[in-house]
């Protein structure tokens, strides 16, 4: 079967996966939310700051050294595989270790014990790491599909439970660790067998590699991250607990998506990175699908933030609907560079890729710092500016990496663009017709009323996106015949 055949194949499986999840996670959601608070979810966004970055840590990129090269094989993976469990022991006591420092930096003392044990996820992630990596070099997303089916479900059934104990916070630290440990124990069941190797000789390119992708990884994370770590000196736990919320929902398409599409790219454009032709057509039809899908959903989200909140959340939400209305804008352009990053990457271009990341690093959460002096508004507007600055400095690098020019990326992106906003603007002069509707009837006309115009408009001015679009979605619901 063709690369592009597999990959396919890989994206159909981890999307099934990634909707199944999703919407166990969402039915969950919205009880939990109502019996937890603003504060509990600041808390947990807190703790989440540092566990995230110290996994990545962890992980010492040693997982995509895995993923990219064929050739780590027998001895050099149980080398591996032993380096990554001493490393992430490491990382996991010293946080533990740290957590009252922590929690005092974060002027919360209820933070330290949350932080300490949430710090086990980083070990439980560590122990499944090469099952994990060689299922992503294959592209087993077959495999790895039911496993994230296992972990997520199981994952939300216990914060539910939980939450209806009257479990706070700890129901969102708890409900996480438990999902993490079935889909470490999941992947190493189902998984190849790895006894670690406690001898790290011969293993300096794959450290190499791997340090330039954690140093990376490092920097993106503390600067996603920045917006929580600096507003928290600037802004409430509630009020974090607030933001988290309207951008767990307003990233939720692009985190998802974005997850599963890199998960795919990375193995599938590492394969192809001796012929550069089809590398780039196939990062060329990736970015005209998913600006056709980002751009309507995306500020679509924003368009019916009001609605939407209200439907989901309740009244006592309604604050953070201006937060929904800004924080989805960004969500298309990110989306778009997140491709053409992590098709740099996979090419191998390192240094280009820390390049990238050093320029959002210094421009980012200089971002977040000024706009956080000005509330929650100007900390969700801190996006619409920095990450446009930021991208401007690493994405025509990025494209000339991989032989593309910048107007070829307008032009896959600037139709959805023009559509969505024929859309945002059709939303807005519908909902005045609609005040008195009760708000589920309001929130499906709306709807249905941008989405038609979305696509009335696409046809008028780029009927290609469309072709290519449903062209792909045969592919995509097509029977693997070589997996009969």
């Amino acid at each position: 079967m063709s690369i592009e055949r597999r990959a396919i194949s890989a994206l159909k499986w981890a999307t099934a996966a990634k909707v199944i999840v999703q919407i166990a996670s969402w039915a969950g959601t919205l009880v939990v939310i109502r019996l937890l608070t603003p504060h509990d979810y600041g808390l947990m966004a807190k703790v989440s700051v540092i566990c995230s970055i110290a996994s990545v840590v962890a992980e010492l990129g040693l997982g995509a050294a895995i993923v990219r090269s064929a050739q780590i094989v027998g001895d050099d993976l149980r080398k591996i595989y032993g380096l990554s469990l001493l490393f992430g022991l490491g990382v996991t006591a010293a946080v533990a270790a740290t957590a009252p420092l922590l929690a005092w930096l974060f002027q919360e003392p209820l933070l330290s014990l949350p932080i300490a044990v949430a710090a086990l996820q980083i070990m439980v992630g560590v122990v499944a790491i090469i099952p994990s990596a060689l299922a992503n070099r294959e592209l087993s997303f077959r495999q790895l599909a039911k496993v994230e089916v296992a972990a997520g479900i199981s994952g939300i059934a216990a914060t539910l439970v939980l939450a209806l104990l009257g479990a706070g916070v700890w129901a969102l630290v708890l409900g996480n660790l438990f999902g993490a440990v079935v889909r470490s124990a999941v992947l190493l069941a189902t998984g190849p067998r790895v006894r670690p190797l406690f001898s790290f000789g011969g293993l300096g390119e794959q450290l190499k590699f791997g340090l330039t992708v954690v140093g990376n990884r490092i920097s993106y994370y503390v600067v996603i991250q920045s917006d929580v770590l600096i507003g928290s000196a600037f802004l409430t736990t509630t009020e974090i607990g607030q933001y988290s919320v309207a951008l767990q929902l307003a990233t939720l398409p692009m985190s998802k998506i974005m997850g599963t599409v890199n998960e795919v790219m990375m193995p599938a454009m590492a394969r192809l990175q001796d012929d550069r032709a089809s590398v780039r057509d196939a990062v060329m039809k990736c970015i005209g699908l998913m600006s056709l899908l980002s751009f309507p959903v995306l500020w679509g989200i924003s368009a019916v933030a009001p609605e939407l909140v209200r439907l989901l959340f309740g009244e006592a939400w309604m604050v953070v609907v201006p937060a929904l209305v800004i924080l989805p804008l960004i969500g298309p352009i990110r989306m778009v560079s997140s491709l053409i990053f992590t098709t740099s990457l996979a090419l191998g271009n390192r240094k280009l890729d820390l390049r990238n990341t050093i320029a959002n690093f210094a421009l980012v959460p200089t971002g977040f710092f000024v706009g956080a002096h000005w509330g929650l508004i100007g900390l969700c507007s801190a996006w619409l500016v920095s990450v446009p600055l930021a991208y401007a400095f690493s994405v025509p690098a990025a494209l000339g990496s991989i032989g593309l020019r910048a107007i070829e990326l307008v032009k896959e992106c600037g139709p959805p663009a023009l559509a969505a906003g024929a859309m945002y603007a059709a939303i807005a002069a519908l909902r005045p017709l609609l005040v008195d509707a009760p708000v589920i009837v309001a929130l499906g006309a709306l709807c249905i009323g941008g989405g038609l115009t979305y696509v009335v408009v696409m046809w008028a001015i780029s009927r290609r996106h469309l072709v290519i679009a449903r062209s792909f979605a045969r592919s995509f619901v097509m029977r693997d015949r070589a997996g009969k």
